[in-house]
């Protein structure tokens, strides 16, 4: 199977491992990576058991979205770290339409993971943050749109997004 994250989180391995579970992990490759974009997808030699879809249409002004990460890893938690918040800005930093901003949390160890909406599908991915003195909440993701083009380009089939709401447990399983 294929997964997206951020050209960043991959840049300098010299190996790449994805955690199946909280304790067996296994060996990924790069297979393509968009340095302006700030992505990278990566195949295991395994079919997935599940796997998130992604939106086919970028967030809008004030949605909800769910951030998805292991912030600080096993210093914290083997488990999942959860953030909500809402679409702040349509454009990231510089102007940059590639890239939204969200208040929903992002911290080190966010980075390449899914920002999803609440039908349980991808709007983007978390990319980068900026905290500096007298600032808070500018978190950052890029749209599904560009990962759908980059997805597309290396001729990665997607499937169609989900169309039904999902409760709150039920995204939190997903």
């Amino acid at each position: 199977g294929y997964i997206a994250t951020n050209f960043h989180v991959v840049e300098n391995c010299d190996i790449v491992k994805v955690f199946k579970n909280q304790t067996v992990s296994i060996d990924a490759s790069v297979v393509e990576v968009d340095v302006f974009n700030d992505l990278a997808l990566i195949k295991v030699n395994e079919k997935p058991i599940s796997y998130l879809k992604i939106d086919d249409q970028d967030v809008k002004l004030l949605q909800e979205v769910i951030v998805a990460g292991f912030p600080l890893g096993r210093e914290v938690s083997s488990s999942i770290k959860l953030t909500t918040g809402s679409i702040t800005s349509l454009a990231g930093e510089n102007n940059n339409y590639s890239e939204f901003q969200t208040d929903a949390i992002i911290n080190f160890g966010n980075s390449g993971g899914p920002v999803v909406n609440k039908y349980g599908n991808v709007v983007g991915v978390a990319a980068k943050f900026i905290r500096e003195k007298y600032t808070e909440g500018f978190n950052f993701g890029i749209k599904s749109s560009v990962l759908r083009t980059f997805s597309s380009a290396n001729s990665i089939k997607l499937s169609m997004p989900n169309k039904k709401i999902l409760e709150t447990e039920a995204l939190g399983k997903l």
